[in-house]
């Protein structure tokens, strides 16, 4: 897995709307920081370092505060209206041992070119690092054929990812396309509806 990013924060001791309208007049977004049981700590970070980060779509960093490094996830952001500046942002602690066993969705990317897709698992189960859990997993179909089967071995993980599951169950396949009889209902025959009141109508 590639290295993850690095942003360096200062410590903050103001806080309140004002004082944040000037750290971002600086070009500097207010910050939070918590987790792990330890105290929250205010902070800024450059904007120029913090948003190409946020729009990279990254959600791991080393955060370095007065040269210690510390592993964090971005837990949320706030735009301004028209997202061309992040006003305010909350990170937090992780411990880079723990793992966790969590589902992610399958998608698949592509269409098949023959035959039917049969999607079995919608869903994997995989043990990760709690600070890298994947989005999604993909499976590109485009070249799959009738009889073809993707099982769990198939699918593309990073190296600190492992599924639950055994390799060889199956992901998906491509199955030939039944042709099912379609049976259409007499209409003619349907009952007629009571109407109410005939039977008042015709006892007079």
């Amino acid at each position: 897995m590639a290295d993850e990013a690095k942003l360096v924060a200062v410590k903050r001791d103001q806080i309140g709307t004002s004082h944040s309208r000037r750290l971002r007049c600086e070009g500097k977004v207010p910050v939070n920081l918590c987790g792990l049981g330890q105290e929250s700590v205010s902070l800024t970070i450059s904007g120029d370092e913090l948003k190409p980060f946020v729009v990279s779509g990254s959600q791991v960093c080393d955060l370095v505060i007065d040269g210690t490094e510390q592993k964090v996830i971005v837990k949320q952001v706030q735009w301004d209206t028209f997202l061309l500046h992040i006003l305010h942002a909350d990170f937090q602690r992780v411990d880079p041992r723990s793992r966790v066993d969590v589902e992610i969705p399958i998608a698949t990317r592509g269409m098949v070119n023959e035959g039917v897709l049969d999607h079995l698992l919608h869903e994997i189960s995989v043990n990760c690092p709690v600070y890298n859990i994947p989005e999604k997993v993909e499976v590109r179909i485009g070249a799959l054929k009738i009889g073809s089967e993707v099982t769990i071995a198939d699918l593309a993980f990073d190296s600190d990812l492992t599924s639950v599951l055994p390799s060889d169950t199956v992901v998906l396949r491509v199955v030939e396309a039944q042709d099912y009889e379609i049976v259409q209902e007499d209409v003619g025959a349907a009952v007629e509806p009571e109407v109410i009141g005939r039977k008042a109508d015709e006892e007079e």
